[in-house]
């Protein structure tokens, strides 16, 4: 049987080797002898039940390192590195056996988790700093797992571009479910759990919802503290970033910047700028360039103003593009004109080659329709009234085609009065006569079809030429459409109802007087001609009545127009103070006050006016920014923007990532701490 001698030194071995389990058996042990001997007895006096101090067999620098791991372990899994521990060291070791290895799987489970936390415990006491390292890297770690394989709510809602509202919910949820997690595995029990991951989860919830307005109000105060005297000498970077947040702003992908840009140089607006098709966010970013002083400042200035005094002549290119009608409508009715008289007269010449006698009577009835008795008259006069104008005309033509006693039956001579006829018709309505006009216009149809009974051909040539005068007639109709008295439905109707050829010659007169509208305009940057081709009845008829396949280009066209116009006058229209400030801010390179104070000895003073004065030269962006920042949205060539807007974008992305990884990180590692508090 051991000695009490013998027991003490197997329990400082025991110690020493961290067998827990045979230390606190061999302890038990030497109570129960103390208790139990006669203290009468021979021999020294038995030590006193006081357990000798136990060496940490994990004061190494493999405890440490084990130390540190747990610590990982334990935030990465949410706290169940213990149990995980415990279960698998039960599941992988012997079922049956004696001793500590002994028991149902259960039994050992329950045993190993017990053993678990009381390393983490004498872990926690005497390896705090290990610990605690590996719990905040773990915590880096699991956020950067999270991240990277899209299970962070909060870095999918930066990666979509959300702003801050939609970065704040996420993050509030993603919260609410770390920290439940956290206090479910850090507790023990049923009950336990659950009360801790309610806790946890309320504040994970609250944590989250505060963490992204938090680091970005700190890294902004960061930045703008820094940006003035790091801008300077960076020029380049901080460029890139002004121009990341503007296409940010912008909402459209740098693919899609490119697109617009090159469309317009396929519809023939190459002047057609990166400021333009980035949008509201671009024309606002072209202000400060012009209205603070730096290099690119009358650059960008003058270019605005040479483009927009071209407006002009880009709109008229544009309608006569868009409608096909690069001639005026008054020579595209001379034109008109002249080639149906040429075809008119080689096809009535015909008619007149071939042609039998003609019948006047249906003729000389019509006339009499309007003279009788007028006729008597004309052979007995019975008074000394005289015809009116109609009666007068109606007359004329009569004796033009009868005597009284014989009447006209040769073609050419009836064809020559038609011609007469004609005329006269031409000039009654050119007199405002309209009624004798309609008169001599029902004999002309008896006429008409006289000679077309007496000559086939003639019908075919009296078909041609009402047939292009109808197309001529059009391009009146045209001018007449134009006019706002006119409805936009009703002269769509019109069109619609019209020939090919017709709608052309429509074509011309309607857009011919808006061109010269254009064109009549007074000249000057601060006039934007394109406005008034945006009215509704302008943008109903325009796709109506443009050529076909023109009509999207013209409209796109014109909505770039104003676009330009847009960027022209945020950029150098309104009010001209901060032009005037700017100027002023730009010569003030020396404060009188300073002077002022250094004369009379107040160095204090003297010195606050000067620092004022530094910290005023360097709010905002430095000129050297602003310029660079003012070339890259004045870009015109869309491949060079692209390579430009991609850059910026993959850096953009890259710091949005970190960002990502960094909220991620810091929502672990302080959800893990809350779960341990309850």
């Amino acid at each position: 049987m051991a000695t009490l001698e013998q027991l003490s030194n197997a329990l400082v071995n025991a110690d020493r080797a961290g067998d827990i389990e045979a230390a606190r058996a061999l302890a038990a042990e030497i109570s129960r002898m103390r208790g139990g001997s006669n203290q009468a007895s021979s021999g020294p006096p038995a030590p006193q039940a006081i357990e000798p101090q136990q060496a940490d067999a994990r004061d190494n620098w493999l405890g440490r390192a084990d130390t540190f791991m747990r610590g990982a372990a334990d935030t990465m899994s949410f706290g169940l590195a213990d149990e995980i521990a415990a279960g698998g060291d039960a599941l992988f070791n012997p079922i049956f056996g004696t001793g500590e290895n002994g028991g149902s799987v259960s039994e050992r489970y329950e045993r190993n988790v017990k053993r678990q936390r009381e390393i983490d415990d004498q872990d926690a006491k005497n390896r705090m700093a290990e610990r605690l390292t590996g719990q905040i890297l773990g915590a880096v770690g699991g956020g950067v797992g999270l991240a990277k394989n899209g299970l962070s709510a909060t870095t999918s809602a930066i990666n979509a571009g959300k702003g801050l509202a939609g970065v704040t919910k996420a993050s509030a949820m993603e919260g609410a479910i770390l920290g439940g997690a956290q206090g479910f595995g850090s507790g023990e029990g049923v009950e336990d759990r659950l009360y801790n991951a309610g806790v946890s989860g309320f504040a994970g919830a609250g944590i989250g919802g505060a963490l992204p307005s938090v680091t970005t109000a700190a890294s902004g105060a960061v930045k703008g503290a820094i940006a003035p005297l790091v801008a300077p000498f960076r020029p380049t970077q901080y460029t890139d970033k002004a121009l990341a947040t503007y296409l940010r702003r912008s909402g459209k992908t740098p693919e899609q910047i490119a697109g617009i840009m090159r469309a317009a140089a396929d519809d023939g607006q190459r002047m057609y700028t990166l400021a333009e098709a980035m949008g509201n966010a671009g024309q606002r970013a072209l202000v400060p360039v012009t209205r603070t002083p730096n290099d690119a400042r009358q650059e960008v200035t003058d270019f605005l103003v040479r483009r927009q005094m071209g407006q002009p002549q880009r709109l008229a290119n544009a309608l006569a593009e868009g409608f096909e009608a690069p001639q005026t409508s008054d020579r595209v009715t001379r034109v008109l004109t002249d080639a149906r008289d040429l075809e008119a007269d080689a096809l009535y010449t015909a008619a007149r080659r071939n042609a039998g006698a003609v019948n006047i009577t249906p003729i000389l009835d019509r006339i009499d329709e309007t003279l009788s008795p007028g006729v008597n008259r004309v052979v007995n006069p019975r008074d000394n009234i005289g015809n009116d104008t109609i009666e007068g005309a109606l007359a004329r033509v009569r004796r033009m085609i009868s005597d009284g006693n014989s009447q006209v039956t040769d073609f050419n001579a009836l064809f020559r009065v038609k011609l007469d006829l004609d005329d006269m018709i031409a000039r009654a309505d050119a007199q405002g006569a309209g009624n004798r006009a309609h008169y001599l216009t029902q004999v002309k149809r008896e006429v008409d079809r006289a000679l077309e009974e007496a000559s086939p051909a003639f019908r075919s040539a009296n078909d041609m030429f009402a047939t292009r005068s109808r197309v001529i007639d059009s391009v009146a109709d045209g001018q007449a459409a134009k006019s706002g008295r006119v409805r936009a439905e009703d002269s769509i109707e019109q069109f619609n109802s019209m020939t090919p050829d017709q709608q052309q010659a429509f074509r011309s007169g309607y857009v011919d007087p808006i061109i010269a509208d254009i064109e009549s305009h007074a000249m000057g940057p601060a006039t934007n001609r394109a406005r008034s081709l945006t009215t509704p009845k302008y943008e109903q008829e325009f796709q109506a009545f443009a050529a076909p396949g023109r009509a999207e280009q013209l409209g796109n066209r014109i909505g770039r127009e104003n676009r330009m116009f847009e960027t022209s006058n945020a950029a150098l229209g309104n009010s001209r103070t901060a032009d005037n400030l700017g100027d002023i801010d730009d010569m003030a390179n020396f404060d009188p006050a300073v002077l002022a104070n250094l004369l009379t000895g107040n160095w204090k003073q003297a010195a606050l006016t000067g620092a004022r004065q530094a910290f005023n030269a360097g709010k905002g962006l430095p000129p050297r920014v602003v310029e660079r920042v003012g070339r890259s949205l004045m870009e015109t060539n869309p491949e060079q923007a692209l390579a430009t807007l991609n850059r910026v974008h993959g850096q953009q992305a890259s710091r949005d990532r970190l960002r990502a990884l960094i909220l991620s990180s810091i929502l672990q590692g302080s959800n893990a701490g809350i779960a341990r508090l309850p």
